[in-house]
């Protein structure tokens, strides 16, 4: 082999090699640990007045556990699709029983950033919570959670039958679960 071939040869599998690694990590990192059929752990995290809330407490209704931040623009937009779907949703009963709740888990490390964000975007549900160690620690490693928006919607025994569904998708599984 002349030393132009061994070359463009070489070039291409270090090309391979980049690629494949780089498609590797990607891949990780769009892998949620946890999918559907799965049952949720709890999830126990300090509210706006620092009080501690658990997602358990919401047991025996249709849950959707929400990760955002304020500073995240699709999640500011998707906020404004999950106010009017928890106020079209909030007070309907859900044929297993329960209504719909969004428990909302900030990942901002700023908390005026997030209260201000909460006030601007009218997020009225109460089960709002700040895992302020960001992405790296806590609840979103747990998860797995390294992109944000991450929606995981629990019915009520805490098993996952939903992650990330489009608003559209979120508002056509809550229809079909009415009473």
């Amino acid at each position: 082999m002349n030393r132009k071939t061994l070359l463009v040869f070489s070039t291409l599998i270090f090309f391979v090699v980049v690629a494949f690694i780089s498609w590797k990590v990607y891949d990780s990192y769009h892998q949620l640990e946890f999918s559907n059929g799965d049952v949720i752990p709890d999830i126990q995290l300090p509210n706006q007045n620092n009080d501690t809330l658990s997602l358990y407490s919401l047991k025996g209704n249709l849950v959707l556990v929400q990760f955002w931040a304020s500073w995240c623009g699709p999640c500011r937009m998707e906020n404004r699709d999950l106010v009017y779907l928890y106020s079209k949703f909030q007070n309907a009963e859900m044929k297993d029983g329960g209504t719909f709740k969004i428990f909302s888990i900030s990942v901002d490390k700023n908390k005026l950033n997030w209260k201000q964000a909460l006030e601007h975007d009218k997020m009225l549900w109460p089960d709002q919570v700040n895992d302020s160690l960001d992405f790296e620690k806590s609840i979103s490693q747990i998860f797995n959670v390294h992109s944000i928006p991450t929606t995981f919607l629990i019915d009520q025994k805490a098993m996952i039958i939903g992650v990330n569904l489009s608003p559209m998708q979120l508002e056509s599984v809550l229809e079909k679960r009415i009473k």
